[in-house]
């Protein structure tokens, strides 16, 4: 399986998730509502800005969009057949379409998963702060970085 073959469906499921039309998420991030289905109809891959853009009006965060794309992509590698012996293309992955208060999740779970996913974007953005960058003085007081962040070390 190529590399982001799953991207355009893993936007359009999370905005889905979230509740959102196209036109609302285009309008959010500054695009085109033609462009955004051009992602998440796979014909064409965003660039890194529109991607963040995107993920910023769907309130998606880095972790939890590869996460994701992660998750997706594994559950169409599972769903290709083996070989349908025709040598032609295996048919392709269909996501259900949600609509706001018909989701996979109780809100409960829904809210279980969000606060796991923002622990674990946490937890990985200290752990990447202290590997990377030096310990130092905070450019804010009491030793919070303007990020709201302690520093590192």
């Amino acid at each position: 399986m190529a590399m982001f073959t799953n991207l355009g469906r893993t936007l359009g499921l999370l905005r889905e998730l979230r509740g959102k039309s196209q036109a609302r998420v285009a309008r959010e991030a500054g695009i085109g509502k033609s462009q955004l289905s051009k992602y998440e109809n796979g014909k064409e891959l965003p660039k890194l800005d529109s991607l963040e853009k995107v993920l910023i009006a769907l309130k998606v965060s880095y972790f939890e969009f590869f996460y994701t794309l992660h998750l997706v992509d594994r559950r169409a590698s599972e769903l290709e057949p083996a070989g349908n012996g025709d040598g032609g293309e295996a048919a392709p992955l269909t996501l259900p379409s949600f609509t706001p208060g018909n989701t996979l999740l109780d809100d409960t779970t829904d809210q279980a998963f969000s606060q796991v996913f923002t622990d674990l974007l946490l937890l990985y953005r200290r752990v990447f702060e202290q590997m990377v960058l030096p310990p130092g003085p905070s450019n804010g007081p009491a030793g919070q970085r303007p990020d709201g962040l302690s520093a590192p070390g």
